[in-house]
């Protein structure tokens, strides 16, 4: 399966490390160019154990790839994961903003 992870962060990076160990084709999408450049250099972005193998053998294997344009992992993917942060706003409750954010870029990219 073709799978879209948009956010490299630890739940993303996670995801998709996994995800290409079981032979999934995973498009990482990051608006942080550094992170979408380690984890194309086969390196994780993030600290936890194991992550950077998973990643280095996925990458060589090309079974994930990163990029910063939503759209072309949209087209290019079966499914997609919404895997942003979710930082609380200064009131207490759950700032929403990147998790919609993404949902606009799909919605245009599917529109």
């Amino acid at each position: 399966m073709k799978v879209s992870v948009f956010g490299l962060g630890y739940v993303g990076s996670v995801s998709a490390g996994c995800l290409a160990a079981l032979g999934h084709d995973v498009i990482g999408v990051d608006v942080n160019p550094t992170k979408v450049d380690m984890i194309n250099a086969g390196q994780s972005p993030v600290i936890e154990a194991g992550l950077h193998d998973l990643i280095a053998e996925g990458v060589e294997a090309g079974r994930i790839k990163a990029i910063t344009q939503a759209s072309q992992a949209i087209i290019a993917s079966d499914v997609s994961l919404i895997c942003v942060g979710t930082p609380s706003a200064d009131s207490g409750n759950l700032d929403l903003t990147y998790v919609e954010r993404v949902c606009q870029e799909i919605g245009q990219a599917l529109a």
